[in-house]
């Protein structure tokens, strides 16, 4: 096996081999295994903190291993097979561990302290400006593999059948090619996955499949009829506390919606999101909360549509509409139809774009912000776009958004723009780009398709803020 591991640091260096050396079976299933086991101890580390065993990944990995060398042998002559198979595994191997050793620090580069110097100069230069960056490193993270693969496949075919670079370069492009179309129309499962994990997060088969699903337009409380009962009390309780508005001044009052029963992650996140917006925006003792979550049904309202167009009405009572501002934060699961509201035990609803229009906008309450952390977000951001509305989406309006296994505290919108980019002094345009930056990387890391999170920022609102955060800044 090592001299098919030399044979293969030739070829990563993208330098041919004028003698190949010739391996056996025993070497090609040498290498074989070690390729095996190192997609496996990545897939378990990527898995972390507390990776499930999955059987269904050994079937998937072994029937993906079995593929890639039955493409492979038509690209060589029959009497190099065995060294030309045994070399490119051992090529994946080095690559592979390459990749795995770098992606944390790549994705990890938006966090550098240096990197909100380059985001403030690129923000400051226009928005289009700002926002390649993101894709930039998306394209580089994908390309880097492919290209260093094309390149060493291109010294092994040169090393085993020199018949002139432009014949070798063609076969490694068509092999790469061949490679990647059998990917996609292979069914793809991780040997160990995430708590929580989706099979549609494992590859391009499982993805097309996952059509999202629109939950039954039911309303929970409907269901039952002891939650029912517990609402208006508990309503009453969390709006008496509001503080009132103040004359000749701008009062934010900001509304926390974590609508998915069955994972705790979405009530955290609402905690989290206010503690994070008390440090940037003035909103002590003017926030209201619906959670459907098991622990707190005695204490705080559902998060359903009626408990919506009651905060709402609430809200507006207390505040100057036409002075103040609404930041509504609305953190679930998604689908292409809205919002899902799903209550403990069972009762489920989905709350459309247009709906939360005709509730904001029957209120009259003129200035808002509407942060949305589910997948397909990007449905609430034309129906609510005024010169006074900022509308922030964890993904576009055809894509899925991640982080919401349970046990973790923030989904990955909510960590980016909160916990890692909304600070004192930093405005929601700012805190945006930086977290879609951090997003990305997070995504290139976990090999996901990318959300696209989404940001339309009304320039009247901006305008308004402003001062606010500045004050902020200065406290």
């Amino acid at each position: 096996m090592w001299p098919v591991l030399k044979f293969a640091a030739r070829a990563a260096a993208w330098r041919a081999t004028l003698d190949p050396p010739r391996a056996g079976l025993s070497a090609l299933l040498g290498w074989t295994l070690v390729l095996a086991l190192l997609r496996t101890a990545i897939q378990y580390l990527d898995a972390g903190p507390s990776p499930a065993f999955a059987p269904d990944g050994i079937n998937a990995l072994l029937a993906w291993l079995a593929v890639t060398l039955a493409v492979a042998v038509f690209f060589v002559p029959a009497a190099a097979r065995t060294s030309f198979l045994a070399a490119m595994i051992a090529l994946s191997v080095l690559i592979e561990a390459t990749l795995a050793a770098i992606r944390p620090g790549l994705a990890l580069l938006p966090a550098w302290p240096a990197s909100d110097a380059v985001l403030a100069f690129l923000t400051a230069a226009g928005a289009p400006a700002s926002r390649w960056l993101g894709p930039a490193l998306a394209i580089s993270f994908f390309l880097m593999p492919v290209i260093s693969w094309i390149g060493g496949m291109f010294a092994l075919i040169r090393s085993v059948e020199p018949d002139g670079a432009w014949r070798s370069l063609v076969k490694a492009v068509a092999l790469w090619g061949a490679l990647f179309v059998a990917k996609a129309l292979l069914p793809q499962a991780a040997t160990f996955v995430s708590t929580g994990a989706e099979a549609r997060e494992a590859g391009w088969w499982e993805y097309a499949r996952a059509i999202p699903r629109r939950e039954p337009d039911v309303d929970p409380d409907v269901r039952l009829a002891r939650l029912q009962d517990l609402q208006p009390a508990l309503l009453q309780a969390e709006f008496a506390h509001l503080a009132p508005q103040r004359k000749g001044a701008t009062d934010v009052y900001a509304l926390g919606l974590a609508g998915w029963s069955d994972q705790d992650v979405f009530a955290k996140e609402v905690g989290g999101a206010f503690e994070a917006l008390e440090r940037s925006l003035p909103i002590k003792d003017r926030t209201l909360r619906l959670l459907n979550n098991p622990g707190t049904v005695d204490t705080v309202p559902l998060a359903s549509r009626r408990n919506l167009g009651a905060a709402v009405h609430a809200l507006a009572a207390v505040m100057d509409r036409d002075e103040d501002v609404l930041v509504l934060f609305m953190t679930s699961h998604g689908g292409s139809g809205g919002m899902a509201l799903r209550l403990p035990g069972g009762g489920s609803a989905m709350l459309s774009a247009p709906e939360l229009k005709a509730t904001l906008d029957g209120e009259r309450i003129r200035n808002r912000v509407v942060i949305v952390s589910a997948c397909y977000g990007g449905v609430f951001v034309e129906p609510l776009a005024t010169d006074n509305t900022i509308v922030l989406t964890a993904a576009d309006a055809r894509s899925t958004s991640f982080g919401c296994a349970p046990g973790r505290d923030w989904t990955y919108f909510g960590d980016a723009l909160f916990r890692q980019s909304l600070r004192p002094g930093i405005n929601f345009k700012h805190a945006f780009e930086r977290a879609r930056i951090l997003i990305r990387g997070w995504e290139m890391m976990d090999r996901v398709p990318p959300s696209n999170p989404q940001g339309y920022f009304g320039s009247a609102l901006v305008a308004k803020l402003d001062p606010l955060f500045k004050s902020m800044a200065g406290e």
